[in-house]
């Protein structure tokens, strides 16, 4: 059996090769995989798919935010420039693309061009254009995530280009009595204007979206409008990364 596994910061989401061309998904709190499903051997590091799968003859590759962390001894580590970019070259099925992932705790650009990476740009030293920030925008305004992520209209402007700076004024922005629907449309027009410096690098064909805040239409309309382009979100866009696994 073969497995794909992308541990997020949040999340770890497991692609399971059931067939040919299909193959099973499953998604998992990232603390609790960790506890449920990672043991410690001879100062070693395993994923027990044992436990997690019942099965014992597993080839497992890996990838994501947890990789740095924790350095398997059973499994085959990847980067996730690699692992975004085989999971929207299978998926898409197309050879030419700009690939935007949106991850937890990082935002990464990768231009394709005739099915191989050309190049790619990477932020993960600022929270600011991540899900973890939307996240917390979203609490500060007391609504669901998928709230905000819907909001486009009449976006207010945000001027902070730091994760904290930019929830303190969010924060003003609500005592000075604008509509929270306002404030929300503003913090993804200011998402979308973090991520385009690295995206109108690499003009290509077609972009797609992959991670979990792929999703998220505020951040991708503000893009589009940015990038005067179409960005479609690819197949199973939490996914992505786990199923590129898969083929390596």
């Amino acid at each position: 059996m073969k497995v794909g596994i992308d541990l997020g910061s949040r999340f770890v989401k497991v692609a399971i090769q059931s067939g040919d061309d299909e193959f099973i998904l499953k998604k998992i709190d990232t603390i609790e995989f960790y506890k449920k499903y990672v043991f410690k051997k001879e100062q070693n590091i395993y994923v027990d798919m044992k436990a997690f799968l019942n099965e014992d003859d597993v080839d497992i590759t890996a990838t994501g935010y947890g990789r740095n962390v924790l350095a398997f001894k059973n499994a085959n580590i990847i980067s996730e420039i690699k692992a975004h970019y085989k999971g929207a070259l299978i998926q898409m099925n197309y050879e030419n693309f700009t690939l935007i992932d949106i991850g937890g705790q990082d935002s990464k650009v990768i231009y394709v061009k005739n099915g191989y990476i050309e190049d790619f740009v990477m932020n993960d030293k600022c929270a600011a254009s991540t899900g973890r920030f939307l996240e917390n925008s979203a609490n500060i305004l007391g609504i669901t995530l998928e709230e905000l992520a819907n909001e486009t209209k009449k976006p207010i402007k945000l001027n902070s280009t730091c994760a904290i700076f930019s929830e303190s004024e969010i924060v003003g922005k609500i005592a000075e009595g604008y509509k929270i629907s306002e404030i929300a449309a503003g913090i993804n027009e200011s998402i979308a204007k973090r991520i385009y410096p690295m995206l109108k690098r690499f003009k290509n064909d077609r972009y797609f979206a992959s991670g979990g805040v792929a999703k998220l239409k505020g951040v991708i309309y503000f893009l589009e409008k940015l990038v005067n382009d179409k960005i479609e979100v690819v197949k199973n866009a939490q996914f992505n990364g786990a199923i590129g696994c898969l083929h390596y």
